[in-house]
């Protein structure tokens, strides 16, 4: 059986390490042990690493020791970097623009689209809206 490819967005890796209590928690948790099993590939921007590290900054409830080990955890599960380049920046300016999205929301998409691969979302903004590729709920996962 093929691996599955999917790009999360950072509202997904947030719940991995800002748990207790999140919505989703467990659909995001079985993402991270099925990439961890190599089931699932997932790609992401190197946007997700700030945006994670940002949210998880933010929250006064976490020591900002704890941020720093989940932010080596983060590195350290394998997943696949799509970095930024030319063809990855003008297509996300091309979607935000015609979205009215922000270019950083619209990144994730342009992953999605150049990969052939749905994105996974908890930010309900995004969900059942067209993105030019395959949106799925956090809490539809299965």
């Amino acid at each position: 059986m093929a691996r599955q490819t999917l790009v999360l967005d950072a509202s997904v890796g947030v719940k991995w390490f800002a748990a207790r209590g999140e919505d989703g928690l467990k659909q995001a948790m079985d993402i991270r042990a099925r990439s961890l099993s190599g089931d699932v590939q997932i790609v992401v921007p190197d946007l997700f690493y700030y945006e994670v590290s940002n949210a998880l900054v933010h929250k006064k409830s976490i020591p900002v020791q704890e941020v720093a080990l989940a932010m080596g955890d983060l590195f350290s599960l394998g997943l696949q970097d799509a970095l930024c380049g030319p063809e990855l920046m003008v297509r996300s300016v091309n979607l935000a623009r015609e979205l009215n999205i922000t270019v950083y929301d619209a990144c994730y998409a342009a992953v999605a689209i150049k990969h052939s691969c749905p994105l996974v979302t908890a930010n309900p903004k995004y969900q059942g809206r067209a993105l030019g590729c395959q949106v799925i709920p956090l809490d539809d996962w299965r």
